[in-house]
């Protein structure tokens, strides 16, 4: 059993049981534990919103497809090439707003989508080894793209759409990731801020009042399924230990409980994890270009005169704002998740993307342009310059990664359907060895295979695998193809599966050794 954020293996094996057993009887329940008998118990991860498991199952519901791995990877994959799109219109947007031209605003637009595709990390870990709670990600991306178009809207009318679709999106991300209530808490915060600085309508206390009913809201729905859900704490031990479950639960993820502490997170957050998932200079370009940004943002809100100008600034600093402070406020705050789970860092993706590529060279050029007053625009100009920090974005991208990178993804088929073979051809009851493979709790393998593998060379290695296990097993040796079966064809097997990619050996009715047992 592993109590952390799901994986591929987790994604797939809940919509899998939802499949069978109805939406109704699951609750959007999340098993955490693969379906052997190493690990049979099944409970809730109650601390977190489920909601990222819905478009799995509705995918293949229209598919007409059981869920299964490939369906959740190329999921994973569709929604990275949709976050680095949005980004890439984002920039486009704003660009255009500042009125720097079309092919200088195509042109950031371009550099900006190539480090958020060709970033190891995030590339790596929406492909294979995916952790659902980034699939956010896509909500918030386009919750900022929507944003940019509430600045460049003409008429009241459309803003009111605008924000009615941006609010339909956050709500559906408070059911995915508490990230969306640290953004759209700031959000809140931006828009009053347009409001005083003239730049909108001016917020009345009522609808800000309105807008955090949104987020009670959902909190409540949360609430309703955490207390509910079949077989979840509150059912069993009351609603006042599940309550005091989630309190505890929030002082871990702060570091402030003596539950799985953790020391050093500042020296490894600027260095190591912005290191291994982006660039060895990626903590160092996000903060100084942030910065700069902000400087020249400011400049260039002061000096505008033309309401539509000052409009076009304040957007700019607006998503300076969004796509930094809520994503590292998040990670900040709860730095005992963000250490222990390091891909989290890919919450700063956004601020890795659009900042140095996007939004430092249009605050430059805003904060140039009051300066060439009665002057034509250089257009050509400005489109040099974009093409010189389009191709900057690329070269950096391409170069620093040090990773082959797949425009369709890393998933490796051929291993795949290996390790999909030890799924399909396994029971409950069978628990699986091998001399040279091996299926961790939290891994690709386990997501392909839906069983643990065990590396045992022999007999006696098996056994200190089930040296706590009650009841009857099978014991399954996998022997990929061109592989020696060694001590186990020392004992004749029950029964040999050869689907030409593994050899499955199951040995039967072996008696678990665990003490105390039945």
């Amino acid at each position: 059993m592993f109590d952390a954020d799901c994986t591929t293996s987790e994604a797939s094996m809940w919509a899998r049981m939802w499949w069978d057993e109805g939406p109704l009887k699951m609750w959007f329940s999340t098993p955490i534990a693969p379906r052997s008998i190493e690990a049979p118990e099944r409970v809730l991860y109650e601390s977190w919103p489920p909601g990222a498991f819905v478009p799995v199952y509705l995918i293949a519901m229209a598919l007409g497809r059981e869920p299964s791995v490939p369906i959740v990877n190329w999921i994973n994959t569709g929604e990275h090439g949709l976050i680095a799109l949005a980004a890439a219109l984002i920039a486009f947007n704003i660009a255009s707003m500042n009125r720097i031209g079309k092919v200088s605003s195509g042109l950031i637009a371009v550099g900006v989508s190539f480090p958020i595709l060709l970033s190891r990390g995030p590339l790596y870990v929406f492909s294979q080894v995916y952790d659902v709670t980034n699939a956010v990600l896509i909500y918030t991306t386009l919750f900022l793209l929507l944003e940019t178009l509430f600045y460049s809207a003409q008429r009241e009318r459309e803003k009111r759409i605008i924000t009615a679709f941006e609010l339909v999106i956050i709500f559906t991300a408070f059911f995915v990731d508490w990230l969306s209530y640290t953004l759209f808490a700031f959000w809140i915060f931006s828009r009053l801020a347009a409001s005083y600085f003239g730049v909108e309508t001016r917020m009345r206390m009522r609808g800000v009042i309105a807008l955090c009913l949104l987020p009670m809201s959902a909190f409540g729905l949360y609430l309703v399924w955490r207390f509910f859900a079949p077989d979840s704490m509150a059912r069993q031990l009351g609603v006042a230990t599940s309550v005091h479950q989630l309190f505890l639960k929030i002082q871990q993820r702060m570091n402030l409980s003596s539950d799985s502490p953790i020391s050093g997170f500042m020296d490894a957050f600027v260095g190591q994890i912005h290191t291994d998932f982006y660039t060895p200079i990626a903590f160092a370009l996000i903060a100084g270009s942030t910065l700069a940004t902000l400087v020249l943002v400011m400049i260039a809100f002061r000096r505008a005169c033309d309401p539509a100008e000052r409009k076009a600034v304040f957007a700019t600093g607006s998503i300076l704002f969004l796509v930094t402070v809520p994503f590292y406020v998040h990670m900040l705050i709860l730095y005992e998740h963000t250490f222990i789970h390091r891909w989290a860092i890919m919450k700063a993706m956004l601020a890795y993307g659009l900042v140095p590529f996007a939004l430092l060279p249009i605050a430059a050029l805003a904060t140039v342009r009051p300066f060439m007053s009665g002057k034509a625009l250089p257009r050509f100009g400005f489109a040099v310059l974009s093409l010189a920090v389009a191709l900057c974005a690329i070269v950096c991208a391409e170069t620093i990664t040090e990773e082959p990178w797949y425009l369709l993804g890393r998933v490796n088929r051929t291993a795949y359907l290996m390790w999909d073979d030890i799924g399909r051809n396994t029971r409950y009851e069978d628990v699986v060895v091998s001399p040279v493979l091996e299926a961790a709790p939290i891994s690709a393998q386990i997501g392909a295979s839906y069983k643990l593998v065990h590396l045992a060379k022999d007999f006696a290695e098996a056994d200190k695998v089930v040296e706590r296990l009650c009841g009857d097993y099978n014991l399954v040796v996998a022997l990929p193809e061109g592989t020696y079966a060694g001590d186990f064809a020392s004992r004749q097997p029950a029964e040999a599966i050869d689907t030409g990619r593994i050899r499955l050996l199951r040995f039967q009715l072996y008696r678990g050794k665990a003490l105390g047992c039945p």
